[in-house]
């Protein structure tokens, strides 16, 4: 009872479960594209060092070390570290 209110009935004809295909099985053609966009959504960011000098962070989040050799570096970044990161000057997002 939630709101001194009854919970209404479930009508368990209108639940429908989707299964997911196992490792290495193929999906139908709509699932596999919808998988390849989710994919893509979750790549590893990219951040760009616009400074004059090299430079490391360590992310208090995950600890892991990103070394920028010289301008114009590249590094991939943790997901869990890119909000972080979007705060550091002279690291612009490139994707």
């Amino acid at each position: 009872m939630c709101c001194n209110r009854p919970r209404p009935a479930v009508n368990t004809g209108q639940r429908h479960a989707r299964l997911l295909p196992r490792a290495g099985e193929r999906s139908s053609g709509g699932a596999q594209s919808r998988t390849a966009r989710a994919a893509l959504a979750l790549s590893a960011p990219v951040f760009e060092y616009v400074g004059a000098t090299a430079l490391t962070i360590v992310s208090p989040f995950t600890g892991k070390t990103y070394r920028f050799e010289k301008p114009g570096a590249r590094a991939e970044v943790d997901l869990r570290d890119r909000s972080w990161m979007a705060f550091v000057p002279s690291l612009v997002p490139t994707k």
